[in-house]
């Protein structure tokens, strides 16, 4: 069935200006900018920090389409009623944003909209140039991805209303909590969502089978029940000082891992804190599945249930997780690894003297050669 979402964004001009959303079922299908003769003056109140960067990851969500280009159709045709001034990057390759990252002068302020998922705004983090010189990195991201954990666990649920919010100056910075994940043959990721091993991970991975990359979100209900129905998913794991053996578990920042999916409500994406969550594997596969979908039904602030199997602690520390995993008894799918839509194995990323199976998880409270902040309406 198809619907109609109607936004002002703002009058420019002498015109009020309105985006008009279409979808079928919850798919979105169509942009399209209105406008309509208005004696109201302008009420924008833009303020950009620094140089503004759009960053348009053409890959990212479904692609784009004549009637679904979010900056052709609206952000570009408002930013030129308002002879803002900016630079536009749309991604050419899987290296564009990381080249770009490397690029940046610190010397200098940015703001960067994101037209993207969580992994393009992952991949301009990882690369950013170290030489610090106090400058402003501002990120805003516009939910254009699949999954969108961290643009609506900040509160943003809809491109049009992200730059309304931006265009009537409602967006403070905040600080940006990011971690960094460190591997025993000393590679590193810098993640603000997610790292994961067993199912959530092997879920992931199972994603990148072409059968299943051709289906869009559909593909994780898929790949989900693959890794239910075949893998063994029991893996022993210390963190914290606790050892226990889990089906599911994740170190999270996030409240959502998608809009309607919140499966670690006390977390909070502008704060430094993880949270552990993990499902023992002595629930049986129903059991397991019921926790998981239990995020559907969570609201932000929600306690987890206090039941056996279910691990659910805050760290505010440096910490370690270790996979006590004996690497020649275990198939490989045991050392998967999700972070931030990266996938790894720690198979690749041990030491070249000894196996570890160690993950170090460092809480940064400086990061590269700018002062990164988010903006965000919450």
């Amino acid at each position: 069935m198809e619907s109609i979402k109607r936004i002002r964004l703002a009058c420019i001009g002498g015109q009020e200006l309105y985006v008009v959303t279409r979808f079928v079922g919850s798919v979105r299908i169509s942009f399209e900018l209105e406008s309509v003769s208005s004696s109201t003056g302008n009420d924008v109140k833009p303020n950009p920090i620094g140089e503004l960067v759009v960053i348009d990851s053409t890959a990212s969500g479904r692609g784009r389409t004549e009637q679904d280009d979010f900056y052709r159709i609206v952000m570009g045709p408002v930013f030129k009623k308002l002879n803002l001034q900016h630079t536009l990057i749309k991604t050419t390759s899987r290296d564009s944003i990381s080249l770009y990252a490397r690029s940046m002068d610190t010397s200098r302020s940015y703001m960067v909209m994101f037209l993207s998922g969580d992994t393009s705004v992952s991949e301009l983090i990882n690369n950013l140039p170290d030489e610090f010189s106090g400058s402003d990195l501002l990120v805003l991201p516009f939910p254009l991805g699949s999954g969108n954990a961290w643009a609506s666990s900040l509160g943003f649920m809809d491109p049009a209303e992200t730059l309304r919010s931006f265009l009537n100056g409602s967006l403070p910075s905040r600080d940006f909590p990011l971690y960094r994940a460190v591997f025993p043959n000393g590679y590193s990721i810098v993640f603000f969502i997610i790292l994961s091993l067993g199912f959530h991970a092997n879920m992931l991975h199972a994603c990148e089978v072409p059968e299943y990359k051709r289906m869009g979100n559909e593909r994780f209900r898929e790949a989900g029940g693959q890794v239910l129905a075949h893998y063994d998913l029991d893996l022993g794991i210390t963190v914290g000082g606790l050892t226990n053996s889990y089906s599911y578990f994740a170190l999270i920042n996030t409240p959502n891992l998608e809009p309607a999916y919140m499966p670690s409500p006390q977390s909070d994406p502008l704060k430094h804190e993880l949270h552990v969550l993990a499902y023992s594997n002595n629930l049986g596969k129903d059991q397991l599945l019921a926790s998981i979908m239990k995020g559907y039904e969570l609201k932000k602030g929600d306690a987890l249930p206090k039941e056996a199997g279910i691990t659910y602690l805050p760290m505010t520390a440096d910490f370690d997780v270790k996979l006590n995993i004996d690497p020649d008894n275990a198939p490989r799918y045991k050392f998967e690894i999700c972070c931030d839509g990266v996938l790894l194995n720690l198979l690749d990323l041990q030491s070249e003297d000894t196996v570890k199976n160690i993950i170090h998880i460092e809480f940064l409270r400086r990061y590269s050669g700018f002062n990164l902040k988010v903006l965000s309406p919450r």
